[in-house]
């Protein structure tokens, strides 16, 4: 089993949740001066395929990114349905919910996690079919959430 997490040394986003990504959006682009930025979504359900705690879920969201030179900043509104954005969101109200990377390669990156102690919460395909990304609960050790991102465009190949 490899025994590292980055494939790049870098952080690729921040994430925070909230409950109006509309008004914390705004707020952050007040504050730095950048350009409110387009509403994403997440993928429909038959594009997505998400799996929340092991099962086959419906998840939704609203999300405002910022791009800056070295990280993207996100701001994330969760649907309704039980999620792992909405949990963090009940239970400790709007705050930084994850830590994100960029991987080459999920299924290796994702076993050295668990290997690590930290189950996987959540996963789904981008909006667009584009990639795909995982939660992992390091809330215990990080405070936060670990989040993979992995690119169709720049994905190894999966054993």
């Amino acid at each position: 089993m490899d025994e590292r997490l980055l494939d790049e040394d870098a952080v690729m986003q921040i994430c925070f949740v909230t409950d109006d990504v509309d008004k914390s959006a705004q707020w952050f682009a007040d504050l730095t001066g950048k350009p409110m930025p387009g509403l994403g979504r997440a993928a429909e359900p038959d594009e997505a395929q998400a799996i929340y705690k092991g099962e086959p879920a419906e998840v939704s969201c609203r999300i405002r990114m910022f791009k800056f030179g070295n990280i993207d900043v996100e701001f994330l509104e969760p649907g309704p349905e039980k999620s792992a954005w909405r949990d963090l969101l009940e239970e400790k109200g709007p705050g930084c919910h994850h830590i994100a990377f960029k991987t080459r390669n999920m299924k290796k990156r994702g076993a050295y996690l668990e290997q690590k102690g930290h189950k996987l919460l959540q996963r789904g395909e981008f909006d667009g079919g584009h990639g795909r990304y995982a939660y992992y609960d390091s809330v215990a050790a990080l405070g936060v959430m670990v989040e993979l991102l992995e690119f169709n465009a720049d994905m190894e190949p999966q054993e």
